[in-house]
Formats: structure tokens, sequence, C-alpha cells
């Protein structure tokens, strides 16, 4: 893996070449996916692709950070639920409501399927 440049360092490139420090982004972040287990490289991916959106989106960097900064939060959050009260991520439950309308949900009743005709 490649050893991370010195903030001074990242400073300066964000100074002179913020697509270069941009790339050294993404090749350090699927450097440490490559280098994580099998197992735990698509959800890795899924991270990177949506913290890659919210920086696409940001309206300026300040905006980018407070969004990233939200997002660290409820996974912290959810992280520390996991561990401190895992019964808790079990709890949710959700109502199956049919929005299907007219004679197809009511002849799904009727034949005791769940699925539109």
């Amino acid at each position: 893996m490649k050893t991370l440049p010195s903030f001074d360092e990242l400073a300066a490139l964000a100074e002179s070449d913020p697509h270069a420090l941009e790339a050294l982004r993404l090749s350090m972040s699927e450097d440490v996916i490559a280098n994580a287990s099998y197992a735990t490289q698509p959800q890795l991916h899924a991270m990177l692709s949506h913290i890659n959106r919210m920086i696409d989106h940001g309206k300026n960097p300040l905006h980018v950070n407070m969004m990233l900064f939200q997002a660290l939060t409820r996974q912290y959050s959810r992280f520390a639920t996991a561990f401190t009260a895992p019964d808790e991520l079990c709890r949710h439950q959700a109502d199956i409501m049919d929005f299907r309308v007219g004679q197809a949900a009511k002849k799904d009743v009727t034949k005791g399927t769940d699925r539109p005709t």
C-alpha cells in the first residue's frame, strides 16, 4: 500500500493541482479496498461510491465536509447501536400496503396471491 503524504504535502497539492489530489484520493481508496477482505470489498465500493456522490453534489468544500460529517455521524451511531444494543436494530417493523387499485387488487386478494396480474 502507498504511504499517505504529509499534511503539508497534501495542502500544497490541493493548492497547486486539485485534480492530482483527487486522483490520489481515488487511487489510495481503491488500494485500501483491494487490500481488504474479499467479503467486505463490495460494501467498501458502495461506501466509496456514496462518498463520491456526496462530493459531486456538494455546493462547495465546506458543504461537502458537512455532508460527509453527517454521514459519518449516522454510521457511527449505527455501529454504536450494533455493539451496545443489537436488539434495537431488529425492532423496526413495516406495514406492507397494496398500492394497486381497482379490480386487480381485489382479484389478487380473492386468489390469495400478492402479485399483480
